[in-house]
């Protein structure tokens, strides 16, 4: 398999692929074209889906940079098939930058998780947007709280019934989701107006769980997301933070 590079300088993507334990990493080696990584499959009789991961570690100068994507199925010196593809990078990125202490949270007691927001690219986005959403759920009768996972399946949305405070112009505002009915009933939205180009900007995010959460909830999860558009685009960039879950008290 080969990635292609869109510029000089770009950090090294990973490569992962999925098995029947999960997701493996595969080596990559570079050259002058970009990166190149093997790894071995079993075709049984009629076929194989297989699922591959590129994560380029790299945002788009322009709208519309792609990282080319080169699948060569061999069997030793022989070559089976070819495949191209290609992946689209966004612009935006949003990370889980710091976390306070504790994880496990106290009903009516504040906890603070900060956010780092980068545009990668050299457009700005004049009206970009962080927004997030509250789950819970009851932990399993055989997992312990401490790191149990909060799955879809499980969580019901709970982000009217905690209070939500963000950090913006030097104070603490109060944050509340849409009462409109409509699927965003449950979304918060903190606007951060523009994102000049190749700048990043910090978001603190701060929240007490209430006596209005059901009883049995044991687990809380916060899905944060970034978005905007940069002049001309045709889609919205997205960028969205791996899911934080703690264990409610």
């Amino acid at each position: 398999m080969h990635i292609g590079g869109v510029r000089d300088g770009d950090p090294l993507p990973e490569l992962e692929e999925r098995t029947d334990a999960g997701w493996k990493d595969i080596a990559l080696t570079g050259d002058k074209d970009g990166w190149s990584g093997t790894f071995r499959v079993t075709l049984p009789k009629g076929g194989l889906l297989g699922f591959l991961d590129v994560t380029p570690h790299a945002g788009p100068r322009v709208e519309g940079d792609e990282l080319p994507v080169d699948v060569t199925l061999a069997d030793g010196a022989r070559t089976l098939a070819r495949g191209h593809g290609s992946v689209r990078p966004a612009a935006l990125s949003l990370d889980r930058a710091a976390v306070r202490e504790p994880a496990a949270l106290g009903r009516g007691r504040w906890t603070e998780v900060t956010y780092t927001v980068v545009n990668h690219s050299r457009s700005a986005y004049p009206q970009a947007q962080v927004q997030g959403e509250f789950g819970a759920c009851e932990a399993g009768p055989d997992d312990p709280v401490e790191g149990a996972i909060c799955s879809g399946s499980r969580r019901h949305a709970v982000t009217t019934r905690l209070s939500t405070q963000w950090y913006d112009d030097g104070r603490w505002k109060d944050v509340s989701a849409p009462d409109d009915g409509t699927a965003l009933a449950e979304t918060l939205t903190m606007p951060l107006g523009e994102l000049p180009a190749e700048s990043w900007r910090k978001v603190r995010l701060r929240f007490a769980a209430s006596g209005e959460l059901d009883s049995g909830d044991r687990l809380l999860t916060i899905t944060a997301r970034v978005n905007g558009r940069a002049p001309g685009a045709s889609d919205r960039s997205l960028g969205i933070a791996p899911p934080l879950t703690y264990a409610l008290r």
